[in-house]
């Protein structure tokens, strides 16, 4: 090819010499030729010379496998710790994997399609796979202490997180989160007037900021209001702490009405495109009021948004309104303590690729909904993940305490879903819904004249 290159330079310019007029002599084209080809072949004996040297020079490989990773089969965590703990002591192995040894089996079950590997030598295994992210996921260990501990490599124990953080979510996300529709914000809005008493309440929003390494070649972009570089989790929640939507990606400078905004779900809302169901008729004010989701105060007022007041001087009346509100919003607060203390992963400055980032937060609430969705059939003292004493409850004068979480309420939950249905708008009459500030005072309105029975206790200076 570079003799091919040569050829075309002489003959251009040949060509132009004789546009020019000055046609090249045979001894002068003879003597050009001779110059190229001499510095053609000056030039490839250099870089052979070089291309040798280096090869000499490279080091030769110690060991194709370190010998600590050698005897991994014999003295790795995976065969010899843990399957002492899933025999023995059941307890250590959900603090070890942060999961049973049942939801294990069901989560590899689902898992081992995507993440198994085909190798002539020996691969590791689908559930040793699984076993090294969830200790990952649980612990926020570094890389190097996991190496040791299940004598597999760094570079090999980057790749598996990264591998199987995606395929737990791309595997689960179908069955932990379920797609919207009008009967489904009808049964969280029961869900949430059963237990926080809060009327015609889909989700509680918030964002969480998780911490990370700073991103090479990002600047100041992730770079938030605590000093320290992080990837916003922006998430909806029911209100059994069970993370309707989640959003991650978003940078750490970003505002969460920002975040909200440019959202997929913030994109829903404003085109009116949720599928929320009519608004309801409430008796007490005699009038309708639609369903709306809670937020603080980064986030924008709305028909359907809810947020408390601002101030330190507020009527008898705001006061009010704002500890109903802070009381049922707190559900998100506790949605992502809940999620931190389980996988501590997200109590740590995160190293690592954005998409290693994501993937390792998606997985983390994936795995999270999985737990609340396979324990909720359980009795409350027999439940592991979200044990009676793991969450705040408010007890029957009104007094938070930390302990025992939910009642069974699905009696009551089927009974405000009828009603709720009874009392919508009926299909195809058209009900003037007032602005954003006329929808709150008709909440305030709501929570002065049918107060809770502790509600004036709890606000001692109203």
């Amino acid at each position: 090819m570079k003799v091919k290159n040569l050829v075309n330079w002489f003959l251009l310019l040949s060509i132009l010499r004789s546009k020019r007029g000055q046609p090249l002599s045979s001894n002068r084209a003879r003597s050009i030729k001779r110059l190229a080809v001499y510095n053609f072949l000056k030039r490839e004996r250099f870089r052979a010379k070089s291309t040798l040297r280096i090869a000499l020079a490279k080091k030769k490989r110690r060991f194709h496998v370190r010998p600590i990773f050698l005897d991994r089969e014999a003295y790795g965590a995976w065969t010899t710790l843990i399957p002492i703990m899933r025999e023995f002591d059941r307890e250590e192995y959900f603090r070890f994997m942060r999961m049973t040894p049942e939801s294990f089996d069901y989560l590899l079950e689902r898992v081992s399609p995507l993440i198994q590997k085909r190798s002539q030598r020996k691969p590791i295994s689908e559930g040793e796979r699984l076993a090294i992210t969830l200790r990952y996921l649980a612990s926020g260990d570094s890389m190097a202490s996991l190496s040791y501990l299940f004598r597999v490599s760094n570079q090999v124990i980057s790749n598996i997180i990264l591998e199987t953080t995606a395929a737990i979510w791309f595997a689960i996300k179908d069955e932990v989160f379920e797609p919207i529709s009008e009967d489904f914000w009808r049964r969280k809005s029961a869900e949430f007037e059963s237990m926080w008493q809060f009327p015609m309440c889909g989700g509680a929003m918030d964002g969480k900021h998780c911490f990370v390494q700073k991103f090479p070649m990002r600047g100041s972009e992730h770079f938030n209001y605590k000093y320290g570089n992080s990837v916003v989790l922006f998430a909806l929640t029911d209100a059994k702490y069970k993370f309707i939507i989640v959003d991650v990606g978003a940078r750490g400078r970003e505002s969460d009405g920002g975040v909200f905004a440019r959202s997929a779900f913030g994109k829903l809302y404003n085109n009116h495109e949720l599928q929320l169901p009519p608004p309801a008729y409430n008796e007490a004010l005699r009038t309708h009021l639609p369903y709306v989701f809670l937020g603080d105060d980064a986030f924008p007022l709305g028909v359907h948004l809810l947020k408390p007041f601002k101030g330190d001087f507020l009527p008898p009346e705001e006061v009010v309104y704002n500890y109903r509100v802070s009381r049922a919003r707190r559900v998100v607060e506790n949605s992502f303590g809940i999620l931190a203390a389980r996988f501590r992963v997200l109590r740590k400055s995160i190293i690592g690729s954005e998409t290693l980032v994501q993937n390792i937060i998606l997985a983390c609430c994936a795995l999270h909904n999985l737990h609340l969705t396979r324990e909720d059939s359980i009795p409350p003292k027999q439940r592991v993940y979200m044990p009676p004493e793991y969450a705040d409850l408010y007890k029957s004068n009104g007094f938070l305490k930390e302990g025992r979480w939910r009642k069974e309420t699905k009696d009551e939950e089927l009974c405000i879903f009828k009603r709720l249905v009874q009392q919508e708008v009926p299909e195809g009459v058209h009900v003037n819904l007032e602005s954003a500030h006329e929808v709150r005072e008709n909440f305030v309105e709501l929570f002065v004249s049918d107060p809770l029975p502790w509600q004036y206790d709890n606000v001692p200076d109203v």
